[in-house]
């Protein structure tokens, strides 16, 4: 019988701790106002068009999501932090939608 490869977020006898879980998921929310001011700033400054905005931040959000994602094997916070991204970027994504109405 052939299993499914799957991508292991922990080792099977480390189980990540729900406190740590929860501050990477603030740190995780921190971070994604960093790159909502990050875009902002740099959005204005380059001309500012409405659709810049949101794949900036975008951008922004896949880079931060791609570190914390090295890391969610070896930390419980880059877990959290993986999550609150991944969150922000969906909503990133639905406020870009509605830029293109």
């Amino acid at each position: 019988m052939v299993y499914p490869i799957m991508f292991e977020t922990q080792p099977e006898g480390n189980r990540p701790s729900t406190g740590e879980v929860i501050l990477g998921f603030l740190l995780g929310i921190l971070a994604s106002l960093l790159c909502l001011f990050f875009c902002v700033f740099l959005g204005s400054t380059l001309g500012g068009r409405p659709w810049t905005f949101p794949v900036i931040n975008g951008l922004a959000l896949v880079g931060v999501g791609i570190m914390a994602l090295r890391k969610v094997r070896e930390s419980s916070y880059a877990l959290g932090v993986v999550i609150a991204v991944s969150l922000m970027f969906l909503l990133n994504a639905a406020c870009g939608r509605a830029f293109y109405r």
